[in-house]
């Protein structure tokens, strides 16, 4: 009888994950499968709306089964649309430079509605805001060292620069550092590193010694926004549509509680080694990247209309643009955007709910405090 015993536990040991998987399947079942690539590697803390979509069925809701994708540069926007994914998240400049290439693409949703490309400094070091990058060789008898995790960086700041009077060619000289390149600005090996809140509050919450340059400050446009083919907003509106008010709940989600959305991206991705306080404060630089300074008339004004695209942004984006050279000419808003899908008829109380009941110490159990 034991043996039997054994036999049968060891039978549903084998499958009952074939079981579950089958049923995770069977329940995805009449959903439309689409794939969304974002600019980044897929493992760290602060894509939270996406995985709040996902994971608390803000998609399913909308009849969608969302896969997450990892690509860099242009490549995004051209599976795109080549139709090899259905939605991407690039910075601005990419998607000036692709449209004026002749991709049709085009903006849906306005995910960072801010200007989110700033610089990370040491608290000791003799930069102190942009001011203090101008004319560096004159000041310091150099130029300024910026750290890149990827050369393309370069273009997603350099209108930045161009509007605090920085000179890029003459005042900065840009250090493709990798994976390290924080850790090369710590050490003093580099001067500055580009960076943007999500990771600058994290690396805060880590306990590096950096103080963040807002480049908000100096050129209030917009940074990356999801985007889509015009064959998709043409063919498929429906879809665009649904995950237009899905990714709306998980921004909404990500920024009314956000411990629970640490403890949401800690689940997600929980061998990554943080602590607790810096899982929060990820969460704290997201919801500045999507929103604004905390407290601010441009919060309010975001968050009462996520999603929006706005036309002020949009046209900053491309007086930037030209003037820092990343497209030869002015490129007609309607060509860059859309607010067609927009829509603030979903519920906020329901997403509220839904915050306030998740599962908040358990994650945090996980972690040390400091």
């Amino acid at each position: 009888m034991k043996r039997f015993l054994l036999v049968v536990m060891v039978v549903l040991l084998v499958i009952s994950p074939l079981l579950a998987k089958g049923a995770q399947e069977a329940k995805k079942e009449g959903l439309t499968k689409v794939r969304i690539v974002i600019p980044a590697d897929l493992e760290r803390l602060e894509d939270t709306p996406y995985w709040a979509a996902i994971n608390l069925g803000f998609f399913e809701e909308e009849g969608l089964d969302v896969e997450m994708m990892s690509a860099f540069g242009t490549t995004d926007l051209k599976m795109v649309a080549t139709g090899n994914a259905e939605f991407c998240g690039p910075g601005p400049m990419f998607l000036l430079a692709s449209i004026e290439e002749g991709l049709p693409v085009k903006a849906i949703f306005a995910y960072d509605a801010i200007n989110i490309w700033g610089m990370c400094v040491t608290k000791d070091s003799f930069i102190k805001d942009w001011a203090d990058m101008r004319n560096a060789k004159e000041k310091y008898g150099r130029k300024l060292t910026v750290a890149l995790g990827d050369a393309s960086w370069e273009m997603l700041v350099t209108p930045t620069l161009v509007a605090a009077g920085v000179d890029p060619k003459e005042d900065i000289e840009w250090v493709v550092a990798g994976e390290n390149r924080y850790i090369q600005v710590r050490e003093g090996n580099l001067d500055m590193l580009f960076s943007w809140p999500g990771e600058a509050w994290q690396l805060i919450g880590q306990d590096f010694p950096f103080v963040y340059i807002d480049g908000n400050e100096v050129l209030k446009t917009n940074s990356n926004p999801l985007v889509t083919s015009q064959k998709m907003i043409d063919e498929h509106p429906e879809v665009v549509a649904g995950f237009f008010r899905g990714m709306a709940k998980g921004v909404y989600f990500t920024k009314y509680n956000p411990e629970a959305a640490a403890a949401l991206s800690a689940n997600q991705w929980p061998n990554i080694d943080i602590t607790w306080k810096a899982a929060k404060f990820v969460q704290d630089g997201r919801n500045f990247q999507m929103f604004g300074a905390p407290g601010s008339e441009e919060e309010a004004k975001l968050l009462a209309n996520i999603g929006f695209n706005w036309e002020d942004k949009w046209q900053l984006n491309v007086d930037a643009a030209v003037d820092s050279g990343v497209i030869q000419k002015a490129i007609p808003l309607d060509k860059i955007y859309t607010n067609q899908f927009y829509d603030d008829t979903w519920s906020r109380e329901e997403v509220e709910k839904i915050a306030d009941s998740y599962d908040i110490e358990s994650a945090r159990a996980r972690y040390k405090a400091e």
